[in-house]
């Protein structure tokens, strides 16, 4: 039963799609991205470089980049392939790439090329501004919307990426998650989404959740894999990189909005869970 909630619980927003042939080898070091990527190989070779690992790009096979993870991309001159840039949004702010292991890279069905080439098909004019990860990231492109022309076109767009996306999906990480219609979990998960810049008690939350401030924190930990307050700290850092990749807010705003108390505090925390200072992070983007 939870799979189904989770499942239908998943919006998919497609970005940029498009077929693109490279004319000369080219490479984009260190790339994050606040969305993922799927691509469909049709001809050539190149490779990524993926959380350390190498891996390779050949033809006839599909592949996945989850938001957020630095990727190196290294194209040789006459690689072809397709390309969809998407989000997806669980209004609880549990993170389906947290919840599944993800395979990187799989065998293409007839299937997903079918799908591959429709979505690209169905969607002209949503290709990629410019080649270059850290120019087309940049304000105002990435903040572009697709615009459907009916809400059949809606369905087939955003039914195409869950379906693909749905190939890379592996076993489940928490033996727990089932516990998500349990004890209220859900309904404090979507809280702590839409107030992330107030103050937020683990208190607070128990109350609402109308059981004691230990068993909510057990509850909590064994359905996310984290205690509530880890849990709120990992959502907040989340939302800054979102606002440091995609706005030109100044640092003491994108504070504002993440419910940090001071910039030492918050300069301190973003660097011990992404590697990077905030500003390191901006530059990513160009």
């Amino acid at each position: 039963m939870h799979t189904e909630i989770i499942g239908k619980s998943i919006i998919a927003h497609l970005i940029n799609i498009a077929f693109l042939r490279f004319k000369r080898d080219s490479k984009y070091i260190n790339i994050i991205s606040p969305f993922s990527r799927m691509y469909l190989i049709s001809e050539g070779n190149g490779h990524l470089v993926l959380e350390g690992e190498r891996i390779e790009l050949e033809p006839g096979y599909i592949y996945l980049i989850p938001s957020y993870t630095p990727c190196s991309y290294f194209f040789c001159e006459g690689l072809a392939h397709h390309y969809i840039h998407f989000s997806l949004e669980m209004p609880s702010g549990l993170n389906v790439f947290n919840l599944y292991s993800i395979n990187k890279k799989l065998k293409a069905a007839s299937l997903d090329k079918i799908l591959f080439r429709t979505c690209t098909e169905r969607n002209p004019g949503f290709e990629l501004p410019h080649h270059d990860p850290k120019i087309y990231q940049n304000k105002p492109w990435i903040n572009k919307k697709i615009i459907y022309s009916s809400l059949g076109h809606y369905l087939e767009n955003t039914g195409i990426i869950r379906q693909l996306f749905s190939r890379f999906l592996g076993e489940e990480l928490h033996d727990n998650i089932g516990k998500l219609s349990n004890h209220n979990i859900q309904s404090i998960l979507t809280y702590i989404m839409e107030n992330l810049s107030n103050e937020l008690s683990v208190d607070e939350l128990a109350k609402k959740a109308c059981i004691s401030r230990d068993h909510f924190t057990r509850s909590f930990k064994s359905i996310t894999g984290m205690p509530p307050s880890e849990f709120i700290i990992r959502k907040r850092i989340e939302k800054a990189k979102l606002l440091l990749l995609t706005t030109d807010y100044p640092l003491n705003e994108i504070i504002a909005h993440t419910g940090f108390k001071t910039t030492a505090y918050f300069c301190r925390i973003f660097k011990k869970y992404t590697a990077y200072t905030p500003m390191e992070l901006r530059k990513q983007r160009g």
